[in-house]
């Protein structure tokens, strides 16, 4: 088969550059070794891994009949991912076991599909077309499109003339990455590649993957693709089966800090169901001894930052604790400067994906539960939770549509946010009323649109008149074309929230005037963040009474309605987003001049 396949590259193929789907795909075939390529059934490889900074391998093992797994080991980073026909499921980083999210799947699947060729010969439900020619690496490529009935693309890159594999351009999840191939080498009369390179939507995704062994249509053994059992890291002490009631703070009306210990320190933490992994504060981080490594892109509503890990973190809430952990660490300092609160840590999936979190907003009261015997309190909605990306996701109905996926997000301090795959095509800001916030948090802040949404419904309740940011269409976590919003605290706030990842359901029981009482809403127009004493503008609202009163970015403001500027406080910002309120807000500012401002409705 070897002296075949070498006869193959040997021969020359002079043939004209205009050529139809099937030859280009049949040239890519004999390319890739002919018949042993055709026969292909699986491959095993062993991997040197660069990535963010992180160097580590990976081993990977991947079967023409669906069935693939990942290992992945970066040092801090450590993570296993495996998909068989039945279902998906992976090893976090904080060693458990779960479900896969969707994207996930699909992207291990679809591989698969274009790694065997199957998925260009029209196999699995792919659809194949030749789309115009692309230029890259300084050569004319011929473009095979493959898509798989969603808004994804795999643009396959051959040459039309040798068959040559060049790379594969994947736009997925409205994000755009390349995977270039080379060294390539002969294994068993296929040809494979021994480098790949991916370059991300920023410098921080590229990756490096360099073949150590690869081995190819060894059998697969069943035991590769078992789910491992599940294995508790949250433990109670006194073998109780929940922490009871703990009180937390309810920062602004829109924000959970509950106490913590990380490390045996005292803190608050914020509470956000829209961190898949728990993250550190940098400078909080070398305070109480933790180190982190590597430089890997984390997603933000503000878009794209960059984060280090850091393992053998212990947390504590109550009398609960799980050990071990592997967090990320990110500058939490401006997002604190912008909301007015530290915030040393946050507590992400780690203890949802185990747990049920039960909230009594009213009387300022969570409890962390076993999920074993929890029922639904009378009057809740059973609210189906989904991972269709790295967050769990809920159905909304946005004016009377029919529902579709909102992020679930205790994190998210405003009611909501709409996505540019779903408020572009429905023109939802056409005729409407808007301005701009500053709007935001790991990875920047940055203007977004603001309006008024008529009315929305979840778990059966409707509201109206609910204030919505819609982002913008640029690369961060807040531009999905899966999941196409965000639901924010100030919705969620006003259920009994019992919240059940281990069985994907949430049960919320509506408060009394879940849907009568109005929502907060911004009637300055001022962004601002507090430090040092002083309250600095960031971004002044377009249209709004701060910008008729000659506000700019920059402003420092040294007192409000003769009270001395400090952080924000409880009273200060019920104060600057008063609903109703018409009397006149006194600013005192730095150099010593005042500006008097009347709130009103401005979007």
């Amino acid at each position: 088969m070897l002296i075949a396949f070498v006869a193959l590259l040997l021969s020359p193929v002079n043939v004209d550059a205009s050529v139809d789907l099937r030859t280009i795909i049949d040239r890519y075939t004999v390319w890739r070794g002919g018949i042993a390529f055709e026969h292909l059934s699986s491959i095993r490889e062993s991997n040197t891994l660069d990535s963010g900074g992180l160097h580590g391998t990976e081993k990977i093992l991947t079967a023409r009949d669906g069935r693939s797994r990942v290992d992945l080991d970066l040092g801090p980073l450590q993570q296993i991912q495996a998909v068989t026909p039945d279902g998906a499921w992976e090893v976090t980083p904080a060693a458990q076991v779960q479900s896969m999210a969707l994207i996930d799947t699909l992207s291990l699947r679809r591989s698969a599909a274009l790694q065997f060729a199957d998925a260009l010969r029209g196999r699995g439900g792919a659809k194949v077309e030749l789309a115009a020619p692309t230029t890259d690496s300084g050569r004319t490529w011929a473009t095979v499109r493959v898509t798989f009935g969603d808004d994804d693309i795999y643009d396959v890159l051959v040459d039309p003339v040798s068959g040559e594999l060049g790379g594969i351009r994947v736009t997925a999840e409205r994000q755009l990455q390349i995977e270039r191939f080379s060294d390539w080498r002969p294994v068993d009369g296929v040809r494979m590649p021994f480098l790949k390179t991916i370059e991300g939507a920023v410098p921080s995704d590229n990756e490096t993957h360099r073949v150590i062994t690869m081995n190819i249509n060894e059998p697969a053994g069943p035991g590769s693709f078992t789910r491992p059992s599940f294995i508790r890291k949250t433990a109670f002490t006194g073998g109780a089966s929940s922490t009871g009631w703990l009180h937390f703070e309810f920062y602004d009306g829109n924000r959970i800090f509950i106490p913590a210990r990380i490390n045996g320190h005292d803190t608050l933490a914020l509470l956000d169901s829209g961190a898949t992994v728990s993250t550190i504060d940098n400078d909080y981080a070398k305070q109480i001894g933790i180190s982190a490594a590597g430089r890997v892109t984390a997603g933000g509503t503000g878009g794209l930052d960059t984060a280090g890990f850091a393992g053998d973190v212990d947390v504590e809430v109550g009398n609960l604790k799980i050990a071990g952990l592997t967090v990320a660490s990110l500058d939490l300092k401006p997002i604190a400067r912008r909301i007015g609160h530290p915030m040393p840590f946050v507590l992400g999936d780690e203890l949802f994906n185990e747990l049920v979190v039960d909230i009594d907003f009213p009387h300022r009261l969570i409890a962390f539960r076993d999920p074993t015997g929890v029922a639904p309190p009378p009057g809740a909605a059973t609210v189906p939770l989904r991972r269709l990306i790295g967050n769990r996701s809920v159905p909304v109905s946005v004016e009377d549509a029919p529902p579709v996926e909102f992020e679930f997000d205790l994190g998210n301090g405003s009611p909501m946010e709409v996505y540019p795959a779903y408020y572009q095509p429905r023109q939802l800001l056409a005729g409407r009323k808007s301005s701009e916030v500053l709007g935001g948090a790991v990875g920047g802040f940055h203007p977004e649109i603001i309006a008024t949404l008529r009315r929305i419904e979840f778990a059966g309740v409707t509201f109206n008149d609910v204030p919505a940011s819609f982002t913008r269409d640029v690369v961060s976590a807040s531009n999905s074309n899966r999941v196409v919003g965000n639901l924010g605290l100030p919705v969620l706030a006003r259920f009994r929230l019992l919240i059940d990842y281990p069985q994907d359901r949430l049960y919320a029981v509506p408060l009394a005037d879940a849907g009568s009482s109005a929502f907060h809403k911004d009637r300055l127009g001022l962004s601002m963040s507090g430090e040092n004493g002083v309250l600095m503008v960031q971004f002044v609202s377009p249209g709004s009474p701060a910008q008729a009163a000659g506000f700019k970015a920059g402003d420092q403001i040294a007192a409000l309605n003769g009270e001395a500027s400090a952080l924000w406080t409880d009273e200060r910002v019920a104060l600057l987003r008063d609903n109703s309120g018409t009397a006149p807000i006194t600013f005192l500012m730095m150099d010593g001049s005042t500006r008097r401002v009347i709130p009103k409705a401005f979007y």
